[in-house]
């Protein structure tokens, strides 16, 4: 039987109508933009646990036009395009490094972080969110963590924000900016890795370069390339997905009252975010040998597109997916960090990090409202609000926060 095609216009108008649809119509579908899609939560679940599929990154570049430069040499050597013993040498290094005892001592600082960022907007009654608190904070925390010292910091986020452009189908538009970034955020790199080698110091950097020399047999590329992509992977993703968890609960002023008297949990509610709107789309693999799925044989160097939002949105598995609730849609787990060998590593420090963020606002603040000049960016790659102007009410002030 032929597969259902995907179309893309009717996805842009319509994400999750087009996904309920194609969901009724696979799993397996396949995609106007060439390729194959997979719709349900127990498929992607299965893949991505699947040896017979390996990370395909560069191939998804090399089909967008990017076939060489630092971007395309560095997606190479990165965890996402890792598999087997290689991808596991990589999730051993960093297990030691990136630790939730590590990201728990973190806490306090990124507490402090989102009330200092509120202090500054918070007697306007109104800021654009993205600008003002989501472009600010992740980076906050993971160069704490990382031990970037303070005057860099702005760079950081800047080279951050300009790589992300990278993870974009218009990537050949920005492939310029991302190259020529990318290329002074992993020199950075690795001068810090050489000072911290020199002077080491209880942070992330010195953990990574003393455990690759440990080991042995990373290049210093490698060590580059590693500290660069905590960089990106913990500021955009989390950036965005900051914007997307204020969008969604503007819209449900019982949960963030609810937030604030502690009725739910903070912890709670934040799963039921990244579940309901998560700011990654969708994961690619490429098959090594057939598969079947469903009855659907995938061939040899078939191109699959592993839909999160499709997944996390199965009524197959969530009693009440297109609805927000934080109880009734808890189990079972999300898969907006993914699953298998390449669960996110970061998955701790963001959930820390939302948590803390989302507990602030809502002390801080009544419920908001969005703006109507919001901008989206498209439902494809990372995804997130472009600017969130909201308005809000002051509910405290900086000195009625515990310990403020």
């Amino acid at each position: 039987m032929a597969r259902t095609r995907f179309e893309l216009e009717p996805f842009i108008a319509d994400p999750f109508g087009s996904l309920r649809a194609a969901r009724a119509a696979g799993p397996v579908v396949d995609l106007a933009l060439g390729g194959t899609g997979i719709m349900s939560y127990e498929c992607m679940r299965e893949l991505l646990t699947d040896e017979r599929l390996r990370a395909n990154f560069p191939d998804f570049l090399r089909t967008l036009g990017v076939t060489s430069g630092p971007f395309f040499d560095w997606m190479v050597i990165s965890s996402l395009n890792r598999d087997g013993k290689d991808h596991q040498r990589f999730r051993t290094l960093m297990s030691r490094t990136f630790t939730p005892r590590s990201v728990e001592r973190l806490r306090p600082f990124l507490r402090t972080a989102a009330h200092d960022l509120i202090d500054a907007f918070s007697a306007r009654g109104a800021c654009e969110f993205m600008a003002e608190f989501a472009d600010a904070y992740p980076s906050l925390g993971l160069c704490e963590l990382i031990g970037v010292p303070k005057d860099d910091r702005d760079r950081f986020r800047g080279w951050a924000n300009t790589v992300g452009l990278g993870f974009s189908p218009l990537v050949t538009q920005h492939i310029t900016r991302v190259d020529e970034a990318l290329t002074q955020l992993l020199a950075y790199a690795g001068e810090l890795a050489e000072r911290r080698r020199a002077e080491p110091r209880d942070d992330l950097v010195t953990r990574i370069a003393q455990a690759a020399d440990e080991d042995g047999g990373f290049s210093a590329f490698e060590v580059q390339g590693f500290i660069a992509a905590l960089v990106f992977a913990g500021h955009e993703t989390t950036k965005n997905q900051l914007g997307w968890m204020v969008a969604v609960l503007a819209a449900q002023p019982g949960v963030w009252d609810a937030v604030a008297d502690g009725s739910l949990t903070v912890a709670e509610v934040v799963e039921e975010c990244l579940r309901y709107r998560s700011a990654v789309t969708g994961v690619g693999r490429t098959a090594i040998e057939p598969v079947m799925v469903r009855g659907e044989r995938l061939e040899t160097d078939e191109t699959l597109f592993l839909s999160v939002w499709a997944a996390n949105h199965d009524e197959g598995v969530y009693p009440r997916p297109e609805s927000f609730d934080p109880i009734g849609n808890a189990d079972p787990p999300h898969l907006a960090f993914g699953h298998g060998p390449h669960y996110c590593l970061g998955a701790a420090l963001a959930r820390a990090e939302l948590q803390e963020a989302l507990s602030a606002l809502t002390l801080r603040l009544g419920c908001p409202t969005v703006g109507a000049e919001a901008e989206w960016k498209p439902p494809l790659g990372i995804n997130g609000p472009e600017r969130l102007p909201i308005t809000f009410t002051l509910r405290t002030g900086r000195e009625a926060v515990p310990g403020g």
